[in-house]
């Protein structure tokens, strides 16, 4: 009955953060004038065009209130995700992003977590590869200070959807427990960002479509994500600002046998239900994050960059009116332009 993920699969909302700043590395290195990429200067240098970063990112969570059923309640949970990426600026209109994830998940949940219910704690673990995906960006509109990006993109099911529970070695994991969608997803996005002085300002929109059922008999729901973000540079190598994140899915298409094996749940003291209802109808997160980050001196050709955020407020709409909700985030990375 697991149903982690409730942060509506963090790992994805990362990689969506990640798209966002491939869209603003793009931007920077673009000419906004649609000039070729090679610099005149006494010496012609050619600029770089290939980027490749690793991000390695660390959220902490803690479960809230119980779901509605008394069926379960999450405990602590935390997500590592390793991604890496490869932005190549290929003309002044079009960049290509590839994006190859390593994702780790880890969950307590409590069930029947009630004066007389079980109480029984459970920890569950997956781990590997998730969906690669490839992204193709081109400006709408540039100059010096403002601009927009148009992205489209694909990803294929190279995670698995064959992940089983700890707790209960013959149980398929739950479906924001798996590593991967297992179907190819399609992706439009648009970034917009300004510069005023010391402040930039950026926007995102993302919509994903599933294309297809996987092998299991299922689809994760389609997406909408949208992140604002305001950044203010103090010094050249640390800035501060808000990140303010949106997220909704619809329900699940079909379903997983091997999962979904407590439908009619009944349990002690008169707890009973769909365990697996969450899944089923829409999911919906919001929250609001103060943030810090450290960087070496722009313009070399190796970067490194140290970012932690905290939430002011987050938010839940699902069918178990249940919570998960984050502690704080971290991410380290580390970047070379050739």
């Amino acid at each position: 009955m697991n149903h982690f993920g409730l942060k509506v699969a963090l790992c994805a909302s990362v990689i969506f953060s990640s798209i966002a700043s491939s869209a603003e590395n793009a931007e920077a290195k673009t000419p906004v004038t649609g000039e070729s990429i090679v610099q005149t200067t006494a010496a012609p240098t050619k600029a770089p065009v290939l980027f490749l970063t690793l991000n390695q990112i660390h959220y902490s969570l803690d479960g809230g209130k119980s779901a509605n059923t008394q069926i379960y309640k999450f405990g602590e949970a935390k997500v590592d995700l390793s991604l890496i990426v490869a932005t190549y600026l290929v003309n002044s209109n079009w960049t290509v992003v590839t994006l190859i994830p390593h994702i780790k998940n880890e969950v307590e949940t409590i069930y029947e977590p009630v004066v007389g219910g079980l109480n029984f704690k459970g920890r569950d673990v997956t781990e590997g590869l998730g969906d690669i995906r490839v992204m193709a960006l081109t400006p709408i509109i540039m100059n010096p200070l403002y601009f927009t990006m148009l992205d489209l993109g694909f990803s294929a099911p190279t995670g698995s959807i064959d992940e089983k529970f700890l707790t209960n070695p013959s149980q398929r994991a739950s479906y924001n427990m798996q590593l991967g969608s297992g179907t190819p997803d399609f992706y439009l996005g648009t970034t917009t960002s300004n510069t005023f002085g010391n402040v930039t300002n950026s926007l995102r929109f993302q919509a994903t479509v599933r294309g297809g059922r996987n092998s299991n008999g299922w689809a994760l729901g389609e997406e909408f994500q949208s992140k604002l973000t305001s950044n203010y540079t103090l010094t050249k190598n640390i800035s501060a600002g808000a990140v303010a994140n949106y997220k909704a899915r619809t329900a699940i298409r079909g379903k997983d046998t091997q999962y979904e094996l407590m439908n009619g749940y009944i349990g002690t003291n008169g707890i009973a239900g769909d365990g697996h209802q969450y899944y089923h109808a829409e999911q919906i997160s919001w929250d609001g994050n103060l943030v810090a980050k450290i960087q070496t001196t722009p313009g070399s050709k190796f970067s490194a960059a140290l970012e932690i955020g905290t939430p002011v407020f987050q938010g839940f709409k699902n069918k178990d009116d249940v919570e998960l909700n984050t502690n704080y985030f971290a991410s380290g990375t580390l970047t070379g332009s050739f």
